[in-house]
């Protein structure tokens, strides 16, 4: 038993103590290159893990993105066919000497917006299928919304709420004229 230095301590000569040492360990040469092998491969293969998961999860990044465009083409919302033109004033007047039906209840406003409704079905139709839809049909517009130049209109009723505004009741006659 080890009792050196231990005379002032009872407690480390008794059935119950443990000692402790720590020994250098010396890896022969051969054992060297071996663990060194070792441990390149195992680097390896964490690098090869990590470029296949990056390489996975872009590829189902791609394939997320192309059934997102194919069921983007499967869809019709607003914004696929919204379209928006100018009509010149000589189309106007040609559709007025044309079409325009004074005897008919419906305002001229009302019988443009339903002549240009018909031509645009008309053309749309006649344009061949491009391998899109399942079926050919005739194509049906939804909704057409006329949009008006009134600026100048919307300026002199500011103007005239203006002047309404501030109780000028002998002007308001002469704006509304």
């Amino acid at each position: 038993m080890f009792t050196a230095g231990v005379a002032d301590h009872p407690e480390c000569n008794s059935d119950k103590a443990f000692v402790y040492t720590r020994v250098a360990c010396l890896i022969p040469d051969d054992y060297w290159k071996d663990r060194m092998l070792y441990g390149l491969a195992g680097a390896a293969l964490s690098v090869f893990v990590y470029l296949y998961t990056l390489v996975y999860f872009d590829y189902i990044r791609t394939v997320q993105k192309n059934l997102y465009v194919d069921y983007d083409i499967k869809t019709i919302t607003a914004g696929d066919y919204t379209i928006e033109f100018d009509v010149d004033r000589k189309t106007y007047a040609h559709w007025q000497q044309h079409y325009y039906d004074k005897t008919n209840i419906l305002p001229e406003a009302a019988q443009f917006r339903q002549f240009i409704w018909k031509e645009l079905e008309t053309i749309c139709s006649a344009i061949p299928n491009q391998g899109f839809e399942v079926d050919e049909t005739d194509v049906k517009i939804a909704q057409i919304t006329m949009a008006y130049d009134n600026a100048k209109v919307i300026d002199l009723l500011q103007r005239r709420g203006d002047i309404i505004k501030t109780e000028k009741w002998d002007k308001v006659a002469a704006k509304n004229a």
